[in-house]
């Protein structure tokens, strides 16, 4: 049987203006796509769609930013964690 009520992702109109909103807020259509991909699994299952399409693109942008967010050591919210990721990876070669 055809489904033909079966879209991409992309072709939804939710996910067209969340890509707007990225748009909006500096993010390259390309980039605006790309992590949208990438945090839009996890934010669906946390927040469902509740939020709108300016919220939901603004809760991508703030998860993209505190992903890709230098350390910096006076601030007292970050944590390093460079050492722990050696020690993952020293465990993973001794194995």
């Amino acid at each position: 049987m055809d489904n033909s009520k079966s879209r991409h992702m992309m072709d939804r109109p939710y996910i067209k203006e969340v890509i707007r909103e990225l748009n909006l807020l500096g993010y390259e259509e390309t980039k605006a796509k790309q992590i949208l991909i990438k945090y839009y699994r996890p934010l669906k299952r946390t927040l469902g769609f509740q939020l709108n399409s300016n919220d939901f693109a603004k809760e991508i942008d703030l998860i993209n930013k505190a992903v890709n967010r230098k350390y910096d050591p006076s601030d007292p919210n970050q944590i390093f964690i460079g050492d722990l990721k050696s020690r993952k990876n020293q465990i993973k070669k001794d194995k």
